[in-house]
């Protein structure tokens, strides 16, 4: 089973919690059209997407994810339908960390009351290929809309952040959107697992302070070329591929 298979079983889950009460829409209604075109304008910077597993018999796509993703709207819509296809564009090196945050989300869903499932709003962060193959950051925030005949509408409010925010490794927030927006938790699933040891914690230490290796080799009254050792298993140990990005998971 591919990971992207992995992460998108674990949504429909999580998706059946969310239906518990109400169900999911099961006719293509102008007024739930007409309610997420309205979003969109109101969201010019989000694409917004329905979720095709529950709407299989219409899938909204708004004309702006062109912007967001690279793709057409017309695009998205045939080679994006199946969760798997979306989620096999998500970066190696994050659908493990996507697919954890999945397994933290369903636990979470578990310990709620039923009621309160429309007024969660869950935000994920991880990055995604888009159409000329460059890896963006994307803020990919669920949420459901009620309707009048009490019918869930699953959607997806997604913006790409990459010009605006650093990456700083997968993570999800919970938000429950009553009288005021509340956070209710945070979970970064590589904070739980890159602890690092004593030698590591001094190199980061001294790369944060601005030290070159050399520098950092003295400090430590070590070789300068272990202290590259050093790095360079890092860098395979937490999978990423630059300084920063080392600073930025293990921080």
């Amino acid at each position: 089973m591919t990971a992207g298979i992995s992460v998108a079983n674990h949504t429909i889950r999580i998706l059946n919690y969310a239906d518990s009460v109400q169900e999911a829409a099961t006719a293509h209604h102008d007024d739930v059209l007409v309610a997420l075109y309205n979003m969109h304008k109101l969201f010019p910077a989000y694409a917004v997407i329905t979720c095709p597993v529950r709407h299989d018999h219409f899938f909204y796509v708004s004309d702006n994810c062109s912007e967001v993703f690279g793709y057409t709207a017309g695009y998205m819509s045939k080679h994006f339908k199946a969760l798997s296809d979306y989620f096999s564009q998500v970066h190696s090196a994050d659908i493990a960390n996507v697919r954890e945050c999945m397994n933290y989300l369903e636990t979470f869903m578990k310990q709620q009351s039923p009621e309160t499932y429309p007024q969660l709003r869950i935000v994920f962060h991880y990055r995604f290929r888009n159409a000329d193959g460059r890896y963006v950051y994307l803020q990919d925030e669920k949420a459901t809309l009620v309707t009048e005949q009490q019918k869930n509408i699953h959607y997806s409010l997604i913006r790409n952040v990459d010009e605006k925010m650093l990456f700083t490794g997968v993570k999800m927030e919970v938000f429950k959107h009553d009288t005021e927006i509340q956070k209710l938790l945070e979970y970064k699933p590589s904070a739980s697992r890159n602890k690092l040891s004593a030698r590591e914690t001094d190199i980061v230490r001294l790369i944060k302070k601005g030290l070159t290796t050399k520098e950092i080799a003295g400090q430590l009254n070590i070789s300068h070329n272990t202290v590259r050792n050093i790095k360079s298993k890092m860098f395979e140990k937490y999978n990423v591929t630059n300084t920063i990005e080392l600073l930025n998971l293990t921080s």
